[in-house]
């Protein structure tokens, strides 16, 4: 018997991932990168938002005990509340925007390896 066979005939239950709690993840870590950066305190309430909306979907689709990453998915909702505190800390006078010093530099460095690029004709 070949280890096919073996993996076919195995009584596991087959699990999928939750679309919501990946969604949860890659909008949560989109918003807390973009929170501390003045300028993109809409996108950290966007991505925040959906972040917490698909993390509360997720939370109920990863009960089902054919769906998987529910792990995932309270990461995400975590971090799409602590991009909202913060921005919410921004609205209320006290200042969060901690990346906007690395504005400049990160122009710098972004000019930088685009010279490195091949330029369109």
């Amino acid at each position: 018997m070949g280890l096919q066979e073996l993996i076919d005939a195995s009584p596991a239950p087959r699990a999928r991932m939750s679309v919501a709690a990946e969604t949860a993840l890659v909008c949560g870590l989109g918003a807390v990168l973009t929170a501390t950066f003045s300028i993109l305190f809409g996108v950290s309430l966007l991505f925040g938002a959906v972040a917490v909306l698909t993390g509360l979907v997720g939370l109920i689709s990863t009960h089902r005990p054919d769906v998987a990453g529910s792990a995932l998915n309270v990461l995400g909702l975590l971090l799409g509340l602590l991009a909202l505190a913060i921005v919410g800390v921004r609205y209320l006078g006290i200042d969060t925007a901690l990346g906007d010093p690395l504005i400049p530099w990160l122009t710098d460095q972004l000019h930088h390896w685009n010279t490195k690029l091949p330029q369109p004709r």
